[in-house]
């Protein structure tokens, strides 16, 4: 990726970002097939790809439950805690993926030059079929609207994606 093709990674330029998480469950084996297909997406030639890399940044966590995956947990980490539950207050020592993560977004959030304008977290589910969506309940109507774009979009486009399962 060359500097002068990357508006966004020019200095003083807002950069905006796309995060990317997944495996917070280890059992959600399907969500490390997803993320790898989005990686080997956006750094393949695709024209959609190098236009999704001239304009955003991606940050990605690929497996935010390593322990947990090495182990052949569920749901759970070498400590026993269902990471997804800690998201509010994670401890350094008892959930260090979910402490980096969050300290990062937060340090992005706090950051003038940088707008996160979107993030995901990517799971799997044990009986649901389909790609589908979980979202946000803003009582502001634009926010909810806008946030509904991206599985309608997919849903467009993808026929393995169910928006009514949303």
């Amino acid at each position: 990726l060359s500097p002068s093709a990357a508006g966004n990674l020019h200095p003083g330029v807002e950069q905006k970002v796309v995060f990317i998480t997944a495996r917070v469950h280890p059992g959600e084996t399907p969500s490390s097939f997803v993320c790898q297909g989005i990686i080997d997406f956006l750094v393949s030639q695709h024209p959609i790809a190098k236009v999704l890399r001239d304009h955003l940044v991606f940050k990605i966590a690929p497996m935010l439950n390593p322990d947990g995956v090495y182990l052949g947990n569920y749901r759970c980490s070498l400590m026993g805690f269902d990471l997804n539950r800690h998201w509010a207050n994670p401890s350094p020592w008892a959930h260090p993926t979910l402490h980096g993560v969050k300290q990062l977004i937060i340090d992005m959030y706090n950051n003038p030059k940088i707008n996160l304008e979107f993030y995901i977290d990517i799971h799997a589910h044990s009986t649901m079929m389909n790609g589908f969506m979980y979202g946000n309940i803003f009582e502001d109507e634009e926010r909810f609207q806008r946030q509904a774009v991206f599985p309608k979009l997919l849903c467009q486009n993808a026929e393995d994606f169910s928006y009514v399962s949303s």
